[in-house]
């Protein structure tokens, strides 16, 4: 049996071939049409807008020499860095201690990148030096921080509770961009590999700190 196709239909054929891909642009452009590829989603929750934070107003409290003998400050240290925040409890226990080591991890797992990346431990006021002791040992690299003035509080208290995916701003996880903007929360029982992937991809395509 014999099938032939007409003039005309071969015409719609090929019209709607080159039609239907700039119609779904032109959807997704406007907004009417909602698609972002799996590989390309943020899987912490994306903070809108950022809450800007200022580094200067923390105190360091595991303070290092730099190669000039000096102190170095928080700032000197987080600034112009990718920063993973987190707030540790005044009694770090053993969830918490699993939280800190797999930050540990994911710094590791930064590889050639590690000297973009800081990890900021915020202490709580009442936190023993012991505690202080305790998570260096565990990693040298990070950056023990207070809060003084509680500005760095503050700012994740900006952050609205409540917003999809974000349940709490005081036992979860931030990632801080190099200009200083809270920007990116994961809940304290987030999986890990999920932080090391938004960062992986940050990393990769960020130019906010590429004079590091």
């Amino acid at each position: 049996m014999n099938y032939s196709i007409s003039p005309r239909l071969t015409l719609l054929i090929i019209a709607a071939m080159f039609l239907l891909p700039l119609m779904l642009a032109w959807l997704m452009y406007s907004g009417a049409l909602n698609f972002e590829p799996a590989s390309g989603r943020n899987l912490g929750t994306l903070i809108k807008p950022p809450v800007l934070i200022d580094w200067h107003d923390m105190n360091p409290v595991n303070q290092q020499k730099d190669t000039h003998s000096a102190l170095t400050t928080a700032a000197d240290e987080l600034l112009e860095h990718w920063v993973i925040l987190y707030p540790v409890p005044a009694i770090c226990d053993a969830a918490c201690q699993q939280r800190v080591s797999s930050l540990r991890q994911i710094h590791r797992a930064a590889g050639r990148h590690q000297s973009r990346v800081r990890l900021a431990l915020l202490l709580d006021d009442t936190s023993t030096g012991e505690t202080a002791e305790m998570l260096q040992a565990m990693y040298e690299k990070f950056t023990l921080i207070r809060d003084p003035v509680t500005n760095l509080r503050k700012a994740l208290a900006a952050i609205p509770v409540g917003a999809p995916g974000i349940s709490e701003t005081t036992g979860g996880i931030y990632l801080i961009d190099p200009l200083g903007n809270i920007m990116m929360y994961y809940a304290a029982d987030a999986d890990p590999n999920h932080i090391r992937k938004d960062l992986k991809r940050l990393l990769t395509w960020s130019k906010l700190d590429e004079q590091q």
